[in-house]
């Protein structure tokens, strides 16, 4: 490590480090609240533990997490856990305002004192006997204390700041980036900040694999992400699906870039360091709407999948999508953002089809265009080509027919539907400025910038 690393690392920790008044804080906090679950009158509740970043003593100063796991009897249907675990949650924090998340089931937020708290239920199972995602929670935590030393939780808190301030921190699908316990993994792994940002900067191809303990090659076979990364509490389960390729990317060239010219910018200390912003109005294509108030995990997925159909309906009619992005801000407003190459097509379009000398081939050409098509020629490869008028050049245009003909068959999931049928859409292109605000401006910058981290390596 260069004595300039080293320097920025240490330096860095001065503001990550959780004073002893904010620990006292946070512990109180967690007992009142394990309290109060203890307390929910239910004989299948049978164990009631802390999790999250606090629990393992990997927060950043602060920026905890306090998780409480409602352990639930094994016997319980899945129905059943499901409604006693939102019952636990919000009869345990009925005195703070909560709100329902979902992940694989249902569970309770509340922030108290400022602090985000999270009572989720779990089966109260032995190891490898999982009967919902959240079981191995508990294990995670065990574990954790009993592999990371004092000084291995100092290099997690440098990496979890580094990828906060990155941008890919977090595995919830908003984010698609890298959870807290993948963090500590990492360092287990690696065993310092430095040396984890070395490993990740010389991956030199797709699906890398990380894992603390001996590989099963079988179980990697069923693997299909960019990067597996093992969890050794359940091997047969791959930490990297929730990864998105863009955070592993940016995950590759941030480190790079801090390798090559380490500095404080990349813990978030200093003056803010602005993207390089490009002007792009008049390639921008936006859509906007209203929607039915729900989940923010929902809306997310939600929007995901639809910005993905619409994507793949605009590249089908010649509309190419260089990036696009989706925004919420979770209370009952989204928008898709697109960056096209051009929001107009030509007038007319080529379709080139096989060489004369295929002689079926050329005839079922032929057979197929004949009738819509305005030409066909051979060119001076021999081969046929057709000329058609284009029926939609507008990219606007194009949408509003797709939204008032087509909604039901592209894709889009259906509680979206309902919402863009209640007439709340709008589309535009970039060039309508003031139509662009607030979370729809930070959209915008989002297909429109270049990252600083990316250049920093240069």
């Amino acid at each position: 490590m260069t004595t300039l690393i080293r320097s920025v690392t240490s330096r860095a920790l001065r503001y990550l480090q959780p004073s002893a008044r904010e620990n006292e804080k946070l512990t109180r906090i967690a007992h009142k609240v394990m309290e109060l679950v203890r307390n929910y009158p239910s004989p299948l509740i049978t164990d009631v533990v802390s999790g999250g970043s606090f629990a393992k003593g990997t927060w950043i100063k602060g920026d905890a997490d306090l998780d409480v796991f409602a352990k639930i009897d094994p016997s319980v249907d899945k129905v059943e856990f499901e409604r006693m675990g939102m019952a636990i949650g919000l009869q345990s924090l009925k005195k703070y305002k909560t709100q329902l998340r979902y992940s694989e089931h249902p569970y309770v937020e509340a922030f108290i004192n400022g602090v985000r708290v999270n009572i989720v239920p779990c089966y109260d199972v032995e190891w490898g006997k999982w009967k919902s995602a959240a079981d191995r929670s508990p294990f995670h935590t065990e574990y954790i204390n009993n592999h990371l030393d004092s000084h291995m939780k100092q290099e997690v808190r440098l990496l979890k700041k580094f990828l906060k301030t990155v941008g890919i921190y977090g595995a919830q699908i908003a984010k698609g980036g890298l959870s807290g316990y993948v963090t500590e993994i990492l360092i287990l792994k690696y065993g310092t900040f430095v040396s984890t940002l070395q490993s990740i900067a010389d991956i030199a191809c797709a699906r890398q694999i990380i894992s603390v303990n001996k590989v099963d090659n079988d179980v990697l076979k069923t693997f299909e992400s960019n990067i597996v990364i093992i969890d050794p509490v359940d091997p047969r389960r791959n930490l990297g699906t929730a990864i998105s390729p863009e955070s592993l990317g940016k995950f590759i060239l941030a480190s790079r870039a801090f390798i090559h010219r380490p500095s404080l910018h990349f813990f978030g200390v200093g003056k803010n360091r602005k993207p390089r912003n490009v002007r792009l109005d008049s390639n921008l294509l936006i859509i906007e709407f209203k929607y039915e108030p729900r989940s923010p995990d929902i809306i997310w997925g939600q929007l995901k999948k639809t910005l993905n159909s619409i994507s793949k309906q605009l590249q089908l009619s010649q509309f190419d999508v260089i990036r696009s992005t989706c925004t919420t801000d979770e209370k009952g407003f989204a928008a898709l953002v697109f960056l096209l190459r051009s929001v107009t097509l030509p007038s007319y379009t080529e379709r080139i089809g096989p060489d004369v000398f295929r002689k079926k081939e050329s005839a079922n050409f032929i057979s197929k265009n004949a009738k819509e098509s305005l030409l066909i020629w051979t060119n001076r490869e021999m081969r046929l080509v057709c000329l058609f008028k284009t029926r939609v050049t507008n990219a606007q245009d194009f949408l509003h027919s797709l939204f008032s003909e087509r909604l039901g068959s592209i894709g889009i999931t259906e509680g979206l539907k309902e919402d863009i049928r209640n007439g709340t859409l709008k589309i535009y292109t970039g060039d309508e400025k003031g139509m662009i605000s607030g979370i729809v401006r930070h959209a915008v910058n989002e297909v429109t910038a270049t990252e600083r981290f990316i250049t920093d390596q240069h």
